[in-house]
């Protein structure tokens, strides 16, 4: 907790700001509020959109503490040796996970503010922004759910705006309390920038600062239902809330006009860098994932053996100095990975043209082949009324589409040419008409395109359903967790930063708790 009472950004500039938000020149993307006393709704947004990038995309400081010792190896889309304490994801990862997100927050809760000064006359012009941004970090409030459970929300991220440490000390607020006010928000946020004013004043400061969507807002109610559908969804298998979020997923998809979610890859709601380095600064995946000769970025054989015959496959990974594509597998024991591995040409890595040489590597907060994905499990599991073949083979096309479309941005090497429209179909046909158990194969192919882009949501993925059924051997030698975790345990500052209200989850402040929505 300390985090959220020290590492907010705006503690120098609180007094005397709450009214600025009006009709000043907008001159730049984003002025840092430590930095400025010209703090505006606007420019809030555009913070909390960068705050949240640091895990949109692949950076170096989550690549290398979070992502590639934790989320991405849980849900074996990286590969790594069977030593000792493989799977103790250091506590700096998960201290600066924390830190991120009420950062975050803290920005937020001055939007907040801000917003709430401002005139009745000026609030329509304003509302906009408060919307997205509270869609965004709803978004990651979900996700901060997903690793941790029970964390402290309804209060926290105040010191901001009380400048009274004690009663900053935030309570802790259930995770099924969590999870309802994402739902409940996210319904909130489409349903009122559907029927949003866009004034001229908001549409210029809009597409100015929105360096995700560009200002559009029907990107945005796409990017909104389409986390709620995918937070109904994790919810729906089993626990408290499944009946509940089945009412959910059933309510957006079978009335799209409403609620409309990514149907494209043209509406996909990503962070991209721009040439001038915007968003790119201090986040270099190159010396993230080629860390230490490679360890960082070496093939899961779990990935390779489910992608036999993929078009994918030969821009997802570079092939081994023989031509092959072998990745690292579980199954072996250590000393045999390790003579393999340093070997050097052995095992495969994540190709270096497509994702860690790659300068314009897209951050992902939402793609449409994950939305077709969810669409066909819905449908498979009689959620909602559609065609279950139809939205998996969509998603595949779209996952392939989308990942030939990264490797054609890259400049390492020349492109490689993606496969014709009728290889695709044909591809994707073929995957569902032989697969015996079809939710496995939609299960399967939702898990390949999150990949090491989206390590976190593809292990909530299998704690979930338990698809793929991966292997993990126990570390026998572990000093404290043996196997692969079920949750992150809190921040290392909270036992003593806010210690009256840890103490109400001190008994969950471990690594094997498991979430009411896992398997």
């Amino acid at each position: 907790m300390k985090n959220i009472f020290t590492k907010i950004l705006m503690f120098t500039v609180l007094a005397g700001m709450f009214s600025a938000c009006s009709d000043e020149d907008f001159s730049s993307k984003y002025v840092d509020p430590s930095k400025t006393t010209d703090v505006t709704c606007e420019k809030l947004m555009t913070g909390i959109l960068y705050q949240g990038a640091s895990y949109t995309f692949k950076g170096y400081y989550e690549i290398f503490y979070f992502d590639r010792n934790g989320v991405s190896r849980y849900s074996q889309t990286i590969g790594f040796i069977n030593e000792p304490d493989r799977y103790q994801l250091p506590y700096a990862g998960i201290n600066d996970r924390w830190a991120n997100y009420y950062n975050m927050l803290s920005q937020y809760r001055l939007l907040e503010k801000t917003y709430s000064d401002l005139s009745d006359t000026s609030k329509p012009d304003y509302l906009p922004f408060v919307l997205i941004s509270k869609a965004f970090m709803l978004d990651h409030l979900s996700q901060m759910a997903d690793l941790f459970g029970d964390i402290p929300y309804s209060d926290a991220g105040m010191l901001g705006i009380t400048s009274d440490v004690p009663s900053s000390r935030a309570s802790y607020d259930t995770a099924t309390d969590i999870y309802q006010n994402v739902l409940d928000g996210l319904k909130e946020c489409n349903d009122q920038l559907a029927s949003a004013t866009m004034s001229s004043l908001t549409t210029s400061y809009l597409t100015a600062q929105d360096f995700v969507n560009g200002g559009d807002v029907m990107k945005w109610r796409r990017y909104i239902n389409s986390v709620r559908l995918r937070v109904a969804l994790r919810l729906s298998s089993q626990g408290d809330m499944a009946e509940a979020a089945k009412l959910v997923v059933k309510e957006i998809l079978n009335d799209p006009t409403t609620y409309p979610v990514v149907e494209s890859n043209d509406q996909n709601s990503l962070m991209t860098p721009d040439e001038d380095g915007f968003l790119f600064a201090a986040r270099d995946p190159e010396s993230g994932y080629e860390t230490w000769v490679g360890e960082f970025n070496r093939a899961p054989a779990a990935m390779i053996e489910r992608m036999v015959d993929d078009p994918r496959l030969e821009i997802f990974f570079d092939e081994n100095a023989d031509g092959n594509y072998v990745g690292i597998d579980t199954n072996e024991a250590e000393d045999v990975q390790q003579a393999q591995f340093d070997a050097g040409d052995f095992y495969c890595a994540y190709d270096s043209a497509t994702f860690s040489r790659n300068r314009l590597l897209p951050g992902i907060m939402v793609d449409a082949a994950e939305v077709s994905f969810a669409k066909a499990e819905a449908y498979q599991l009689g959620l909602a009324s559609g065609d279950a073949k139809a939205a998996f083979v969509q998603g595949v096309i779209q996952s392939i589409e989308f990942y030939y479309g990264v490797n054609a941005t890259g400049v390492y090497r020349t492109p490689v040419t993606a496969p014709s429209a009728l290889e695709m179909q044909t591809f994707a046909e073929s995957k569902w008409d032989n697969a015996s158990d079809k939710l496995e194969v939609i299960l399967t192919q939702k898990w390949l395109n999150y990949s090491w882009m989206q390590g976190q949501q593809a292990w909530a993925q299998i704690r979930r359903t338990g698809i793929p059924n991966l292997y993990f051997p126990t570390d026998t030698a572990a000093k404290l967790v043996s196997e692969v975790p079920n949750r992150l345990p809190y921040a290392s500052s909270e036992a003593d930063n806010n210690t009256a209200n840890y103490q109400t989850v001190k008994d969950m402040d471990n690594w094997t708790t498991k979430m009411f929505w896992a398997k």
